[in-house]
């Protein structure tokens, strides 16, 4: 009889134990699937961080250096892009409109009307120096309305959404069918809840410490290697990709909170 029971009080904190560790990836699957997982926070972090702007800024600054060093007036970049036409540009491909081709900007067409104007004779020597203007004034614009980091972020999205969303899942069930144990083995509910109130505090205190280690641990930060804008949205999209972690996490304080009160007033009742 004593060793059944060590035997059982050793299995059920075996249960208790990996029913912790179902919570907590059932907690941190939600929290990056709403958080750093979310294309919705990711959109909008971009517009709250305000990088399009400073990206369009940035951009025209740079065509305007770039038409200056060919010897053209820099007001033809005006003509490329209308009052924010690349900001819209940019959102739209944020957004998941397809990327326009380089060609399309019109650099060429504002490059032969300008030439035209000024009677200049189309030389081969002039033709090049054109063609290679309007191809770097392109991949200008490519490189700063249509950025990396989208497609790859996008892609890290399709790649990894699905197999925290098959954790949570799979967590969820796992958490259920240890709870099903501890109260099958027990005849007595106080028990079982008792292990089931153990679960979930040591699932609380690891989403608890995981939450901080996010927030404190510096694994985002990317100062002086990136742009002012950039580091602004990095700053702004890690920052609100923490809420769910705040939130879950005083949620399942609270959660615990009422399973120990819950386990004190059986105890009181027996």
């Amino acid at each position: 009889m004593h060793k059944e029971r060590k035997f059982r009080t050793a299995s059920s904190l075996a249960v208790a134990i990996a029913l912790s560790v179902a919570v907590f990836l059932l907690f941190f699957s939600i929290e990056l699937l709403a958080g750093y997982l979310s294309p919705r926070l990711f959109q909008e972090s971009l517009r709250l961080s305000d990088y399009g702007t400073g990206m369009e800024q940035e951009m025209l600054q740079k065509q305007k250096e770039l038409f200056s060093s060919y010897g053209l007036p820099e007001s033809l970049t005006e003509e490329i892009w209308d009052e924010n036409a690349a900001y819209l540009a940019f959102y739209k491909y944020v957004d998941g409109s397809e990327m326009q081709d380089g060609e399309q900007f019109g650099q060429r067409e504002v490059i032969e009307k300008y030439l035209k104007e000024q009677d200049v004779y189309e030389t081969e020597s002039v033709k090049e120096a054109s063609d290679i203007l309007a191809s770097e004034s392109a991949a200008i614009c490519s490189r700063y309305i249509y950025p990396s980091f989208v497609t790859e972020y996008q892609s890290f999205i399709q790649e990894r959404k699905p197999l925290f969303f098959g954790i949570a899942v799979a967590s969820a069930v796992f958490a259920v069918l240890f709870i099903l144990i501890l109260f099958r083995w027990h005849h007595s509910r106080r028990h079982a809840l008792r292990y089931v109130a153990g679960g979930f505090f040591t699932a609380a205190v690891w989403n608890i410490a995981c939450a901080l280690a996010v927030r404190f641990g510096g694994w985002f930060s990317i100062s002086g290697v990136a742009s002012a804008d950039y580091e602004k949205f990095l700053d702004t999209l890690s920052s609100r990709s923490l809420y769910p972690f705040y939130l879950i996490s005083a949620v399942a304080a609270v959660l615990t909170v009422f399973l120990w009160i819950a386990v004190l007033r059986m105890t009181k009742h027996e």
